[in-house]
C-alpha cells in the first residue's frame, strides 16, 4: 500500500545517513536476485531515421541466474551465480553467508534490504538468515515496490541496458564467462560507482576490458 511504502522510505533514508556517519556500526547492503539472457533484451535503441533495427541474435538462449548484493552507496559488490538457470535458494544462502563473513571481517552487522521474492522467503532462506542473525539482518520492502526502493534494481537495469541490449558475446559457450567476468569488474574499486552514475548510453570503463556487444 501507499502507506507502508512511504514508511519504508522514511527508514531508508534514515538508515542511509546513519550508516554513513563516522563510528556506524553497521552497513547498509541492498541486495536481489536476477537473471540475464544471451538474447537481447532491447527496451529502446537509437537508429536512423527510415532505417529497421536489426539485432542478431543466437536461435537459442543461454542464461545466468545471478544473487547478489551492494553496499550502500558505492560498493563493495557480492555475488553468487548459477549458470542456465534462475537464482534459487542455494544462492541465496551462499549470498547471506558472503555478506556474515564481511560483517565477521569488520566488525559491523549488515541490515540487509530484499524484497519478498521466492527465492528469499523458502524455508531454507529464512532459517539461514535466522542463524545469521547475529550479522545479518533483513530490512523486508513491502510487496511491490522492489523497483523503486531497492536501489540495487538501477544495478540490474544499467547492466541489461548497457550490454545485454545486445548479444553479449557471438559464441553461446562464452556467454556465461563473459557474465561472471562482468560481475567481477564490478567488484573492482570504483566500478560499482562508474556503474550507477546516470549514463545510460555511455560503456563503463571498469568493464573496458569485456567482449564488446555484438
Amino acid at each position: 500500500t501507499p502507506g507502508k511504502k512511504k514508511v519504508s522510505q522514511e527508514r531508508l533514508w534514515r538508515l542511509q545517513r546513519a550508516s554513513l556517519r563516522p563510528g556506524a556500526v553497521f552497513e547498509l547492503w541492498y541486495g536481489d536476485g536476477v537473471r540475464f539472457d544471451l538474447l537481447p533484451v532491447t527496451t529502446y535503441a537509437y537508429r536512423p531515421r527510415g532505417t529497421p533495427l536489426r539485432i542478431e541474435t543466437p536461435g537459442k538462449n543461454h542464461r545466468v541466474g545471478v544473487c547478489g548484493a551492494y553496499r550502500y552507496p558505492d560498493g563493495p559488490f557480492l555475488f553468487t551465480y548459477r549458470l542456465w538457470k534462475n537464482p534459487i535458494t542455494e544462492h541465496t544462502v551462499g549470498l547471506l553467508n558472503l555478506l556474515a563473513d564481511r560483517a565477521r571481517r569488520t566488525g559491523k552487522r549488515i541490515t540487509l534490504v530484499l524484497d519478498n521474492g521466492s527465492t528469499f522467503t523458502s524455508k531454507r532462506s529464512l532459517a539461514e538468515m535466522h542463524r545469521l542473525r547475529e550479522w545479518v539482518r533483513v530490512f523486508w520492502l513491502p510487496t511491490y515496490t522492489s523497483e523503486q526502493l531497492n536501489l540495487i534494481e538501477n544495478l540490474w537495469a544499467h547492466l541489461k541496458r548497457i550490454y545485454f541490449s545486445r548479444m553479449l558475446t557471438k559464441r553461446l559457450h562464452e556467454f556465461p564467462v563473459a557474465v561472471i567476468q562482468l560481475l567481477r569488474r564490478l567488484a573492482t574499486p570504483g566500478a560499482l560507482r562508474r556503474a550507477l552514475k546516470p549514463t545510460p548510453m555511455r560503456r563503463a570503463k571498469g568493464c573496458k576490458n569485456l567482449p564488446r556487444v555484438a
